[in-house]
């Protein structure tokens, strides 16, 4: 919670409720903690109900949970409910997985030679469940879709297919914590959790000769946030895994988990810092050109760029404390990261049914991060114009400053931009060990030469189209324009 309030809806980011079954039953338990991991105290339940209140009335309601002292901010509540009337929330993947066979196997209104998938976020989760489970194959056994792009989803799944599922709950360091999200297998290839003996990978279920033409991208933030290291590690994190022949994966270095604003709006700047909350790195114009990629490969077999990603072997897929930022003044660096657990729903949760909330916790997998240049910027991956030609460090991080508690844990979904220091006097004066604009490109036509340069070669390497060229060469020019006039100096000077 982050402000208190009296009511509470059961839903989650206003989504429709599962109404509670029986208000009055004993099993309705609601506890509160003061952290992810902490204790659970159960709140007595002559404190709640299931209401919500109204121009100051107070009115029963099975989709609301109300406390007249109030849900405190700085906690986490937590209520586990008998619940009513399940959707039948599976019915999704088959709805996804015919339309692609009616576009490629009929006379559709829409005829189409083969099928490519492209999703975002949820949907991107909602792909890999897709996989999983198998739905690629048609109930005539034919193969739905050829190719997917698969977009900042992490190493997660999610609630798409179990009785009571939520298809909106996502999995963050701190926001809907231990719904079955981020839950092993993470990579494509089967692989052994020594810790449970449990083998099993995201396409075990799938037909060899289904398997689609894939590929994974994901910000910077998917690994500090989604935990996406485990897609390319083994469940230990002491090892590299390879992706398989038709996968490629792409770490779309710095960026967040979707393009903030530019410029940033004053509200954002972060106290004394030079830091914003939010991350404008734009990695558009990089899903635009990889989109075209994997569409030739389908379509004409042509090759993709290789897989570009941390990785450990190459020192560049780290744990966080070896992360080595800079000391920027007046910017804390992150001690946590997102975790996937070994989690138990019960026996019968291979089946669709949870019996067992909350779920039982077990060790959390390794998480791991990309590494980090002098400046802050992460160096593993694709490397936009932004930080080829850096004008600033982009973290795909953001911490919780500002809120009313746990101000050490991650935002949800956010980075942080911090401006170089604009001269070296600047620098100096204010002790940012990182480099100023003047030393590295004294004026703005340099500075345009390099981003035209490093514009240049990413279009030659098949990561830019040659129409966003100009679009990024632009926003460059933008960006200079704005740091040289708009950004703040720090307070003193």
């Amino acid at each position: 919670m982050d402000e208190t309030v009296t009511t509470l809806p059961l839903s989650h980011r206003n989504h429709l409720a599962y109404p509670v079954r029986e208000p009055d039953a004993p099993d309705n338990v609601l506890t509160v903690r003061d952290g992810r991991l902490a204790a659970r105290a159960v709140v007595p339940r002559a404190q709640w109900r299931f209401a919500r209140e109204i121009d100051g009335r107070v009115v029963e309601d099975r989709e609301h949970v109300y406390m007249a002292s109030g849900f405190q901010a700085g906690k986490i509540y937590e209520l586990v409910y008998r619940a009513a009337n399940p959707a039948v929330v599976g019915l999704g993947l088959a709805a996804i997985r015919d339309v692609a066979s009616y576009a490629k196997y009929h006379q559709s209104v829409f005829p189409a030679r083969a099928g490519i998938a492209f999703g975002v976020s949820q949907t991107g989760r909602f792909l890999r469940h897709f996989l999983y489970q198998g739905f690629n194959t048609d109930e005539r056994g034919r193969q739905a879709f050829d190719g997917m792009l698969i977009h900042a989803a992490g190493a997660g799944r999610g609630s798409f297919n179990h009785r009571f599922a939520q298809p909106s709950r996502d999995a963050h360091r701190y926001s809907a914590f231990f719904y079955p999200t981020d839950i092993f297998p993470f990579s494509s290839r089967t692989q052994r959790d020594l810790e449970t003996g449990i083998s099993d990978g995201l396409f075990a279920r799938e037909r060899p000769d289904h398997l689609p033409k894939v590929f994974y991208t994901n910000s910077g933030y998917e690994y500090w946030g989604r935990a996406a290291s485990l897609e390319s590690t083994t469940p230990d994190g002491r090892a590299d895994v390879e992706p398989l022949p038709d996968e490629r994966l792409y770490h779309l270095a710095g960026g967040q988990h979707f393009v903030g604003d530019f410029p940033p709006s004053p509200g954002a700047r972060l106290g004394s810092s030079r830091a914003y909350r939010g991350n404008p790195l734009d990695y558009l114009v990089t899903l635009r050109a990889l989109l075209a990629r994997l569409v030739e490969w389908v379509a004409d077999g042509v090759e993709p760029p290789p897989s570009a990603f941390p990785r450990i072997a190459a020192g560049t897929l780290v744990p966080i404390d070896r992360v080595k930022f800079p000391n920027i003044p007046d910017v804390t660096f992150p001690t946590v990261i997102h975790e996937a657990y070994r989690v138990d729903y019960g026996p019968g949760f291979g089946q669709g049914i949870i019996t067992i909330e909350p779920p039982r916790l077990g060790k959390a997998f390794p998480t791991l991060v990309s590494q980090v240049d002098s400046a802050g910027n992460e160096t593993a991956g694709l490397r936009t114009v932004e930080l080829l030609a850096p004008l600033a460090t982009y973290a795909p991080w953001n911490l919780r400053a500002g809120y009313p508690a746990a101000t050490h844990e991650l935002v949800d979904f956010l980075g942080t931009y911090i401006p170089f220091p604009r001269t070296e006097a600047e620098r100096r004066a204010t002790g940012d060990p990182r480099p100023s604009v003047e030393s590295l490109y004294g004026t703005p036509e340099r500075y345009l030469d390099v981003v035209r340069k490093a514009a240049a070669s990413l279009a030659g390497r098949g990561l830019l189209l040659p129409e966003d060229i100009p679009r990024v060469v632009e926003r460059a020019r933008a960006h200079w324009d704005w740091l040289d006039r708009e950004a703040l100096p720090l307070p003193n000077g």
